[in-house]
């Protein structure tokens, strides 16, 4: 998901809270940032996070 369609996701999402259902790597310019955003939400999250964030799932 580009980082400009995750930035508007965020504003138009507000300060609901999201279980960030499915994540996506984030590009900018065409280039991969790293990091993953919630489909959702556009919440951005580190590669630490999305780890930490699937571990919880399967507990």
């Amino acid at each position: 998901m580009q980082a400009k369609k995750a930035a508007a996701l965020r504003e138009a999402w507000g300060e609901k809270p999201c279980e960030h259902p499915a994540l996506a790597k984030e590009y900018a310019s065409g280039v991969r940032t790293g990091d993953y955003v919630c489909t959702q939400c556009g919440a951005k999250l580190t590669f630490r996070q999305r780890t930490e964030l699937l571990e919880s799932r399967r507990s």
